[in-house]
């Protein structure tokens, strides 16, 4: 035991070196450890902090971003609103003639929506037009821009547009082309207004004119007349001569009433439109013609028929004074041509706008929310003739006996004047037919319809 004893403290002697040499390496690795992690601290304070101070200019900056979105936003929805609120049209292509904008203006005047064009290609939905080089996709192709084009296209339903048309070519920062946009205004009424401006010019001119002639001729006429009226009185009433007085007299009063007429003619109309509808308008104008001229209506027969499809309520804004005197003139035509003893029909009925471009298309020129409404008066008479038919509406032209032949002048230019048009042809039974046409409001058909 006491051997044993000695051997232990032995070998505890000899490894008591070993030992302070593990302690102290263990003491140097802890140290070092503990350098590790209080740098390791440092920098997880400093990158704490660099990442606040980060993240606090990432909040700035976002702050900035929204702010810029927004203003971008409101830059954005506010020149929408310009393009949207402008009655001209507007159209932009990107590089490639994708369309990547359609203003309202230019749907309502093309007939497109915009479902029907955005994303699309310039050439696969807009119609190309005379000349083609004035549209966005060819200012895109090219890198040429036109300013005021005179512009004509044919739209799907027959219509015929005159458009003024200017493009430029889009650029980005770079000053690099990145698309093409196209402007354009309707013309289409200028251009009619233009020959109305003709016309009347023509018509002041020949008022002017007749104006001098009336003057030159009414005072020998009523001198004519007075002497006429006096011979006419100190002759006994069988004196054979009566009847030559009676003719001079009477030819003098027809020339009167023929200068009269072509004052009437050259006079330019002011109309005084009212809101009424057609239905009743035309049912009291046939009722007043019959009561004023019961001698030409007597053994006539005037109905006015319309289909049953057709609304009752439809309103047209004419001027009624001068829209009944187209009709009076039309009722006395055919009663004169029936020679008192016959029928006049008077049909009408409001046409759906395709309908009407496709039919009368090339008569008028309707705005994109106008149709047309048909009152047709057809007579039971020997009809007309090829020259009548291309002369009808012209001054002084007639085919009866009697008459100055202004009566249907007098109606083209009344009807003109609302705007609309007057045609003349041979119905199907053989009478002749006239044609009234009077641009309604699509709106106004729509409402009526329900």
């Amino acid at each position: 035991m006491g051997c044993r004893m000695g051997e232990m403290q032995d070998i505890l002697v000899k490894s008591t070196p070993d030992t302070s040499d593990d302690l102290s390496k263990f003491a140097d690795s802890y140290a070092s450890f503990n350098r590790i992690i209080n740098s390791l601290q440092r920098k997880y304070i400093e990158l704490s902090d660099d990442f606040s101070a980060q993240n606090d200019q990432l909040v700035e900056a976002n702050r900035q971003l929204l702010e810029l979105s927004a203003c971008n936003a409101d830059a954005t929805d506010f020149l929408n609103s310009i393009l949207n609120s402008i009655s001209a049209g507007v159209i932009a292509v990107d590089q490639q003639g994708m369309i990547t904008h359609f203003s309202p203006a230019a749907s309502l005047l093309l007939g497109l929506s915009q479902d029907e064009v955005l994303g699309r290609h310039y050439r696969d939905c807009i119609p190309p037009g005379e000349p083609v080089a004035a549209n966005a996709l060819r200012a895109a192709e090219t890198g040429r821009a036109v300013d005021s084009v005179e512009k004509q296209i044919d739209l799907p339903d027959g219509t015929r547009l005159v458009l003024s048309v200017s493009t430029a070519v889009l650029r980005n920062k770079n000053h690099e082309a990145n698309g093409a946009v196209e402007v354009f205004h309707d013309l289409t009424k200028i251009k009619r207004l233009e020959q109305e401006i003709a016309r009347l010019n023509t018509l002041a001119a020949l008022g002017e004119m007749a104006a001098a002639v009336a003057h030159q001729v009414r005072n020998p006429l009523s001198g004519i007349l007075g002497y006429g009226s006096l011979l006419k009185r100190d002759l006994a009433e069988d004196d054979p001569r009566q009847k030559l007085v009676t003719k001079i007299t009477d030819g003098v009063e027809t020339l009167n009433n023929t200068v009269t007429t072509l004052l009437n003619y050259t006079r330019n109309e002011e109309l005084n439109r009212e809101h009424l509808v057609l239905a009743e308008f035309l049912e009291n104008t046939v009722r007043q013609f019959r009561r004023e001229h019961p001698d030409k209506s007597r053994d006539m027969t005037l109905q006015i028929r319309s289909d049953d499809a057709v609304p009752e309520q439809i309103e047209v804004r004419i001027d009624p004074e001068l829209f009944k005197q187209v009709l009076y003139n039309l009722f006395m035509n055919g009663c004169e041509a029936c020679q008192g003893a016959g029928q006049v029909d008077i049909n009408w009925r409001p046409l759906l706008r395709r309908q009407a471009i496709e039919t009368y298309g090339d008569r008028l020129a309707l705005d994109p929310h106008e149709t047309v409404v048909e009152i047709n008066v057809t007579d039971s008479g020997p009809g007309l003739n090829g020259e009548a038919r291309s002369r009808l509406f012209a001054p002084f032209f007639t085919t009866k006996d009697t008459g100055n032949g202004l009566g249907l002048a007098v109606a083209w230019k009344i009807m003109k004047a609302h705007g609309g048009e007057i045609m003349a042809d041979n119905g199907e039974a053989g009478g002749a037919r006239f044609t009234l046409l009077l641009p309604l409001s699509t709106g106004v058909y729509t409402r009526a319809a329900r």
